[in-house]
C-alpha cells in the first residue's frame, strides 16, 4: 500500500541471467489481474528457455535416430514392430538426417499430401488407412522427443488425421468402421457358408467346393478372430465336446516378407478362452471330418502337421495370412456381398455385441483387447440412424 492509500501489486522473481548469474526481476502493477498475467507469461518464458537449453545441451538428434530409438523402446511383437517400421518409413526417407527440431508441421503435412498424390517416398499412392497410422506413429515419436526434452515445442501434435468426406466430424483416434457388414450381409455369408460335407459335384476349385473350404474361416472371422489368430489356429486349441476355443495359443503372421508362427498374440490379453456358438461348432465338426477324408485321399502327398491347422489346404499345408485375404474375397463374391476387408468381420462382431447389449469390458475380453474396454467404448460403440430411431419404442 502506498502512502496515498492506493494499493499496488508487485511481482518479484529470482532467475539466472544469460551469464548464469542470479538476478532479480521486480515489477509493480495496479491490479492483481495484471500482476497474475505478467507472472504467468514470465513463467512460460522461463520454462521455454529452460527447455531450449536442455535441447541445446542434448545436441542434434536426427529423424532417423529418433525413430530408431522409439522403435527400440517398444515392447511389441515382430508383426507390430514391422508395421510400425513400415508406417514410419516415409518419414525417415523424407527427412532422414535432418535435426528433429527443424521439422515443421507444414513439412509433415506436405509429406502427407505427397503420399496421397503418389509423389512421396516410394512413388506410390498411400490410402487414408495407411497414412493415418503413419501420423499416429509420428506423433508418438515426437511425444517421446518432447518428454526427453529434445524438443521445446511439439507442432506435430496438432496435425489432423485424414477423414472421409462423410466422416469429417469423427474424433481423433477413431477407427474407420464404414466397412462393417450389415445384418443382412452377415446372414448371407453364414447361409452360403454353412455346408459341412464335401460337395459331390464340382472339382477342388469349384465355387461350391471352395464355399465348404471357406466355411470355418467365415464363421470364425465373424465372431471376431484376427487374421493371425485364424491362420495360426490348430485343433489342439478347440474342445469340440466342451464347445470352447482357446484363441491366440499360436498366431501365424507375415513379417518382412516371410510367414512365421509365434506363440503370442497381438496384445497381452490376446490369449483367451471363448464359448463357441452352436452354428460355429457345427461347421468346425464338419471341417474336422472333411480334413480326415482329405488326409486319406492325399496319401503320401499329405504334409499336414500332427497338430493340424484348422484352416489348411487340401494337402494339410497351413494357410498363409495373405491367402486368407483371398479366401475372404472369394467368400464375399460367392455370397454376393460387396467387398470388405477381412478385418471388417472383426469390427462387425464388436458392433453386433455392443448392439446386443454387451458391456465394453466384456466385448474387450471377447476380442482380446488389453485396455479393458476403452477402445471398444471409443470406437465400436457408436450408433447409426436406425439404432437411434429404435429408441422411440423404449420411450413411447
Amino acid at each position: 500500500m502506498l502512502p496515498s492509500g492506493d494499493i499496488r501489486y508487485q511481482v518479484r522473481v529470482r532467475a539466472a541471467g544469460p551469464d548464469g548469474a542470479s538476478r532479480q526481476l521486480r515489477r509493480r502493477f495496479e491490479t492483481s489481474k495484471a500482476a497474475g498475467e505478467f507472472l504467468d507469461a514470465l513463467q512460460d518464458k522461463l520454462q521455454q528457455e529452460a527447455a531450449q537449453a536442455a535441447a541445446d545441451e542434448a545436441g542434434v538428434v536426427t529423424v532417423a535416430e529418433a525413430v530408431e530409438r522409439w522403435l527400440a523402446a517398444q515392447r511389441i511383437n515382430p508383426t507390430t514392430l514391422a508395421a510400425y517400421t513400415a508406417a514410419l518409413a516415409p518419414l525417415v526417407d523424407r527427412f532422414d538426417s535432418r535435426d528433429v527440431r527443424t521439422i515443421s508441421d507444414d513439412e509433415v503435412e506436405q509429406l502427407v499430401q505427397d503420399l496421397v498424390a503418389g509423389t512421396g517416398p516410394g512413388g506410390r499412392k498411400w490410402k487414408r488407412t495407411s497414412i493415418n497410422p503413419m501420423l499416429a506413429r509420428t506423433k508418438a515419436v515426437w511425444k517421446d522427443l518432447e518428454r526427453r526434452k529434445i524438443l521445446s515445442e511439439n507442432p506435430i501434435q496438432y496435425l489432423k488425421p485424414l477423414r472421409k468426406k462423410d466422416d469429417a466430424d469423427a474424433y481423433e483416434g477413431a477407427l474407420d468402421l464404414s466397412d462393417r457388414l450389415s445384418e443382412g450381409e452377415v446372414a448371407r455369408l453364414v447361409t452360403m457358408h454353412s455346408a459341412v460335407d464335401l460337395p459331390l459335384l464340382g472339382g477342388p476349385r469349384s465355387a461350391r467346393y471352395m464355399a465348404v473350404v471357406h466355411a470355418p474361416m467365415v464363421h470364425l472371422a465373424l465372431i471376431g478372430l484376427r487374421r493371425g489368430e485364424l491362420a495360426g489356429l490348430r485343433w489342439s486349441a478347440i474342445d469340440l465336446d466342451a464347445g470352447r476355443i482357446t484363441v491366440a495359443v499360436r498366431t501365424r503372421v507375415r513379417v518382412t516378407g516371410r510367414t512365421i508362427d509365434q506363440k503370442n498374440g497381438k496384445t497381452t490379453r490376446a490369449r483367451r478362452s471363448l464359448k463357441l456358438p452352436a452354428s460355429v461348432l457345427t461347421v468346425l465338426r464338419g471341417t474336422q471330418e472333411r480334413q480326415q477324408i482329405a488326409r486319406k485321399r492325399a496319401g503320401e502327398a499329405w504334409v499336414g502337421a500332427r497338430d493340424l491347422h484348422v484352416l489348411a489346404h487340401w494337402d494339410g499345408r497351413a494357410v498363409a495370412p495373405r491367402t486368407l485375404d483371398d479366401w475372404w474375397k472369394e467368400a464375399l463374391r460367392y455370397a454376393q456381398v460387396p467387398h470388405r476387408r477381412l478385418h471388417a468381420a472383426r469390427h462387425t462382431a464388436a458392433s453386433r455385441l455392443i448392439a446386443a447389449g454387451a458391456t465394453p469390458s466384456a466385448v474387450a475380453a471377447w476380442l482380446g483387447h488389453a485396455d479393458g474396454g476403452t477402445l471398444v467404448l471409443r470406437t465400436y460403440a457408436h450408433t447409426d440412424v436406425s439404432e437411434v430411431d429404435a429408441l422411440a419404442a423404449l420411450l413411447g
